[in-house]
């Protein structure tokens, strides 16, 4: 498990705290909540977070802050330009409906991601976030080959299995969490000397 998705769950009433001061609503402050934890976790990916719980505070209140901003100015808008716009809204109410689902399945990815074990997490993580080829990974973690394809593999089963145990179905998530993962980049001579080279230190 990651040491943001720790502090986050050991966290969580602290941060909803900080969002109920300037929201109202119930939902507000949980959509602000996961999107804390959904920033957090990016930079995670990053860098190392030397202390996680200051850090997801940090990341609240500088939210909190961006909201605040930002509701003062589209209330200034408003006034300034109303009008007009009734033909719009039912489209914009599904737009926003779409991205806040969008929103929440991204929530749901991370925390899936962040739950795994380091090892594959990174593998994971580098593959379909950074883009990089199998062998470019097995490069940077100086491991081999085999032993990327196997930790990817192995990642995507469990990312589904908690995603089915959470009520999803992983084709909601497209690519990024989707199986089957692209075949080996291996040529054959290649696989075989791996294999032959694996058995024979064990």
């Amino acid at each position: 498990m990651s040491k943001i998705l720790q502090a986050f769950q050991e966290h969580e009433k602290s941060i909803k705290r900080i969002f109920a001061r300037y929201c109202r609503r119930a939902e507000d402050i949980e959509d602000y909540t996961q999107e804390t934890f959904l920033k957090a976790f990016a930079a995670e990916t990053k860098t190392d977070i030397q202390n996680p719980k200051a850090f997801l505070l940090r990341v609240a209140q500088n939210l909190a802050f961006s909201e605040i901003k930002r509701k003062v100015n589209t209330n200034t808008d408003h006034y300034e330009d109303s009008g007009g716009e009734e033909v719009l809204q039912d489209e914009r109410q599904v737009s926003i409906e779409n991205q806040i689902d969008g929103q929440r399945k991204l929530v749901v990815a991370a925390k899936v991601i962040a739950s795994l074990p380091p090892d594959y997490r990174r593998a994971l993580l580098m593959r379909k976030m950074e883009k990089l080829k199998f062998k470019q990974i097995a490069t940077r973690l100086n491991v081999s080959l085999s032993t990327v394809e196997k930790r990817v593999a192995a990642a995507l089963v469990m990312c589904n299995s908690l995603l089915r145990e959470q009520g999803y179905d992983p084709e909601e998530f497209g690519s990024v969490l989707n199986l089957p993962e692209p075949t080996s980049e291996r040529q054959p001579t290649e696989r075989k000397k791996e294999e032959t080279t694996e058995s024979e230190q064990s």
